[in-house]
């Protein structure tokens, strides 16, 4: 695969910082996001997640609605154009309550990354810029303990992940 930014026009990937955390929570600095793009010959765009605890304490991060659920079942990237917000065409998922295997584990330092086919997820107009903006909320995320934990105690995140533009 090529890299995007090899591509004519395209713009540059900006990394945004991870929203404010509720009480009790990691500081947001313990939590680094960042995504790009990459392209085949044919145009197909896949989209790379990484995900890095850059803080002193092991995290359990329930995947539900991210990336790293490795699909997508929530718009996790919302894309845009010119004439206004594409569509997700992805599917929703309803849920049950969270199991152990529902949960990521990220040790202090440890970086994991996820990747995904843009086109499970919107149709791309033939031509013309489009702005990816990846963010997303984290339904529960512990630092230590054993996941999972029962809803009425989940203690959720808001996760930003960046933004590019696709110029085609």
């Amino acid at each position: 695969m090529k890299m995007l930014h090899r591509l004519p026009g395209l713009l540059m990937l900006m990394a945004a910082p991870l929203a404010q955390a509720g009480g009790g929570m990691p500081a947001p600095a313990e939590l680094a996001c960042r995504f790009e793009a990459t392209a085949d010959a044919a145009g197909h765009v896949m989209l790379k997640f990484t995900l890095r605890n850059t803080g002193p304490h092991e995290l359990h991060l329930l995947r539900w609605g991210s990336p790293f659920e490795g699909a997508w079942f929530a718009p996790f990237v919302r894309a845009s154009t010119a004439q206004g917000e594409l569509p997700f065409q992805g599917a929703l998922r309803k849920r049950g309550d969270p199991s152990a295997q529902d949960y990521l584990r990220l040790a202090p330092g440890q970086a994991l990354s996820a990747e995904l086919p843009l086109a499970d997820a919107y149709a791309l107009p033939a031509s013309g810029p489009v702005t990816l903006r990846a963010a997303w909320r984290w339904h529960d995320v512990m630092a230590g303990g054993t996941p999972p934990r029962p809803r009425d105690r989940h203690q959720g995140l808001d996760q930003a992940c960046g933004e590019l533009t696709l110029a085609r």
